[in-house]
């Protein structure tokens, strides 16, 4: 990452991998943590060998302590919803009503802890733009990004109209297919977005960029990233680097860590 003067935002799903995430951001400078629990983990048994569950159940009063256990800590995530992956036999509106409860309890900790927050949302994002709402009509200032955003402009526009960022992944590089609708791929929000409120990121080990498509990602390869950012845009990769960075320092507060 030194050679390649790359940052990174290492995610927590749960608080077993939260505390690796700890664990990595306090060894190295250029690594921070996000902590939180992945909506998946209040509605899915499936179990990733490289991100092992709890042992111990979840608890806003868990989510508090491990947030508050490093300076090194930027944010609270991934939180959200994900509709997509609930277990079978599982009833369905139990399944949103406990995500959608972490989703609060991550958002409120967030606004006592002045952490903004990684958002995952996957068929759910009708639900998420009204809870945002909800919270923000309490008076709620919800620093947001939607992590690895894959939706239309008309869907940019409502999330960006809540004043979150949205960040990209390998996925921008991958050729449209033909049976895309060309109005509604995601090259039409990089082209018409505020470069101010864009991040771009890898999402690793997975969603590769091309070249490396298939292979495991890592955060070295996020220049690819940018590079097709610049080219739908039609600036350079050097203006589309410098201004996510800048991004990322302002939604992360990293000038307290940088020189």
């Amino acid at each position: 990452m030194q050679e390649t003067q790359t940052w990174t935002v290492t995610v927590g799903t749960n608080a077993t991998t939260s505390q690796k995430a700890i664990e990595a951001a306090n060894q190295y400078p250029g690594v921070f943590a996000c902590v939180g629990y992945h909506p998946n983990s209040f509605t899915s048994s499936y179990e990733d060998p490289d991100e092992p569950r709890d042992t111990d159940p979840y608890s806003v009063q868990v989510l508090t302590s491990i947030a508050t256990s490093s300076s090194r800590i930027v944010a609270l995530g991934e939180t959200g919803l994900d509709y997509y992956r609930m277990d079978e036999g599982l009833n369905v509106e139990e399944g949103k009503r406990r995500q959608a409860s972490a989703f609060l309890d991550h958002i409120q900790v967030g606004q006592k802890l002045d952490l903004p927050i990684v958002i995952h949302c996957r068929e759910a994002f009708d639900d998420l733009i009204r809870m945002l709402a909800e919270e923000k009509a309490k008076g709620a200032e919800i620093r947001g990004v939607i992590h690895c955003f894959t939706g239309s402009w008309e869907l940019a526009q409502k999330l960006l109209d809540l004043g979150l960022y949205l960040s990209f992944t390998g996925i921008v590089t991958f050729k449209p297919r033909a049976s895309d609708d060309p109005e509604q791929h995601i090259h039409r929000v990089i082209e018409r977005m505020p470069l101010d409120r864009m991040m771009i990121e890898t999402d690793a080990p997975w969603l590769a960029p091309e070249p490396y498509r298939g292979k495991r990602n890592e955060p070295s390869y996020v220049i690819h990233v940018a590079e097709q950012i610049a080219k739908l845009r039609n600036t350079s990769v050097d203006e589309i680097c410098q201004a996510t960075t800048q991004n990322a320092i302002r939604f992360f507060r990293l000038d307290r860590f940088v020189e």
